[in-house]
């Protein structure tokens, strides 16, 4: 059994109220400019971005606070704070309470709406910003990133600029949109749809020999995973015959379970990719709790969109992606290993081994669950973040890797050879 490492940060349901006020133009006058927009009449603006565990994390400042880690997730349409703790609550102005639901089999979330606040990202700026306080910290996600993580934004600010994500350089450039211009250069234009805060991308399919035309996928930078099908929606996607069943996915509810397997290959304009990992979530935790069910077909994730070069822009309702050529070749693979690491430690750089799958290279070479990762093939974790130590661990079937963990205060090397599952 392995583990879909992939993080679906979706909310189905979010009724955050927004009192009024004063007319836009007093607020213009006392606040500064509304909506978001960059200072000093800059025209654009870049920004360095930190990928971990296939998650884009940006700094935030919310009303003068230390720079905090955001997940930047085109599948959410407010801002969240998802760890409570690193803002004053005497200090925001909370209204109203209200419960959430999105992915995953656990109970609802509550959160309050918080208003009036003023929010930064190096030159780009909002003021009299609302969002949305989670009542208790989501702190599995500072574990799956291996930093800690303080929030997630995303449709406010896809919709107030022309966003482009470098992945190759781990650059975010906002650009006002009567300043971007599109050329060929820039790489293939694809109409996109905007509805109820998300982007959405129809694309060709190959599943088990058979092409599916049109399928309706999300956007979504918020999933970790390169392809997300929904077999349950209208059009009755099979699954592929060779699956594995993960141990489990990580969504805002809980736990999201499903299989994984290969489908032939996926259109994206002119760029076909082959045989590609996907994941088909169980309904229970996904397909009954989407509210656009029968109308999508599934996601695409930051495991496919890290090949290329992504421009969005939700003003002209188009996409634009750039191809990373060395991306282009390699391979989709899944974790070779069976061991599932999770970071901790008050800096999040001390990495634990969280599962084992049964029958796995890790469980013939007598790793366990609690056992610290200490150096693999001799260089030390502590020099690692939880990506890198994930990529070894897909570093090729057959493959061997020299672990030195610990256990019990004690110290001892394993050799993990890897093998290639699905």
């Amino acid at each position: 059994m392995k583990r879909i490492k992939w993080l679906i940060l979706v909310l189905i349901i979010i009724q955050i109220y927004f009192p009024a006020g004063a007319t836009a133009a007093e607020k213009e006058k006392k606040e500064g400019p509304s909506g978001f927009f960059l200072t000093g009449n800059r025209k654009q603006d870049r920004i360095p971005f930190k990928f971990r565990s296939n998650l884009i994390i940006v700094p935030i400042q919310i009303n003068g606070s230390d720079t905090l880690n955001f997940i930047l997730d085109t599948g959410v349409g407010n801002t969240i704070i998802t760890d409570p703790t690193v803002l004053d609550k005497s200090k925001l102005d909370l209204k109203r309470k209200l419960m959430i639901e999105g992915l995953g089999e656990g109970k609802m979330i509550s959160g309050h709406t918080a208003i009036g606040n003023s929010l930064s990202m190096q030159h780009m700026q909002v003021n009299q910003h609302n969002m949305l306080i989670l009542d208790e910290p989501i702190t599995t996600l500072s574990g799956y990133a291996g930093m800690p993580i303080h929030g997630i934004i995303g449709y406010e600010i896809f919709n107030s600029f022309v966003v482009t994500l470098d992945f190759g350089k781990k650059e975010l450039t906002l650009t006002a949109p009567s300043k971007y211009k599109y050329s060929t250069k820039k790489g293939d234009k694809l109409p996109i749809l905007i509805e109820n805060t998300k982007p959405y991308l129809l694309a060709d399919t190959r599943v088990t020999g058979r092409d599916y035309k049109d399928l309706r996928f999300m956007i979504d930078t918020g999933a970790g995973n390169a392809l997300l099908i929904d077999h349950s929606s209208k059009k009755e996607i099979p699954m592929p015959a060779a699956v594995i069943q993960p141990r489990e996915g990580l969504g805002l509810n809980g736990v999201v379970k499903g299989s994984m397997g290969r489908i032939d290959g996926i259109k994206l304009g002119t760029y076909d990719l082959k045989n590609v990992l996907a994941s088909f979530p169980d309904s229970l935790a996904f397909g009954m709790k989407m509210t656009d069910r029968n109308d999508r077909n599934g996601s695409i994730g930051c495991e496919l969109l890290r090949r290329f070069k992504v421009t969005f822009n939700y003003s002209q309702h188009y996409l634009v992606l750039r191809p990373i050529k060395t991306r282009m070749k390699e391979s989709f693979e899944y974790n070779m290993s069976g061991l599932d690491i999770l970071a901790a430690g008050e800096k999040l750089d001390s990495y634990f081994i969280d599962h084992v799958n049964e029958n796995s290279p890790g469980a013939r070479a007598g790793l366990k669950k609690g056992d610290q990762i200490l150096y693999i093939d001799g260089t030390s974790v502590k020099d690692m973040n939880i990506s890198e130590v994930y990529q070894l661990m897909k570093k090729g079937d057959g493959k061997g890797l020299d672990v030195m963990v610990m256990r019990d205060k004690k110290s001892f090397f394993a050799m993990v050879k890897l093998q290639r599952i699905i």
